[in-house]
């Protein structure tokens, strides 16, 4: 099981990065965030901060990180890739 990369935004909120595969990345926010947009967002102790490309933006649920976002994660460092938790890679049958 992986645990999600929490992150803040500067204006206050958070979202997690709860799946990604280095490039793309499912995210659980507590805002909606159009097509097109960038999130940004910090976590703990990172020299620099995460950003994502929105792809798509969803209301999913009514607790604290209501809505489901997909996206492109945007010059994402070495270290960066390694904070993010990365899908287990399905086995070939």
């Amino acid at each position: 099981m992986t645990v999600a990369l929490t992150l803040r935004f500067e204006d206050g909120g958070t979202w997690e990065i709860v799946e990604s595969d280095g490039t793309h990345a499912v995210v659980h926010s507590s805002r909606s965030s159009p097509p097109g947009s960038t999130l940004t967002g910090t976590a703990d102790g990172a020299a620099r901060p995460f950003r994502l490309k929105v792809r798509s933006c969803r209301r999913v649920d009514e607790n604290s990180l209501p809505f489901l976002i997909e996206g492109r994660l945007v010059d994402v460092t070495r270290d960066q890739k390694a904070a993010l938790p990365l899908k287990e890679p399905r086995g070939r049958s």
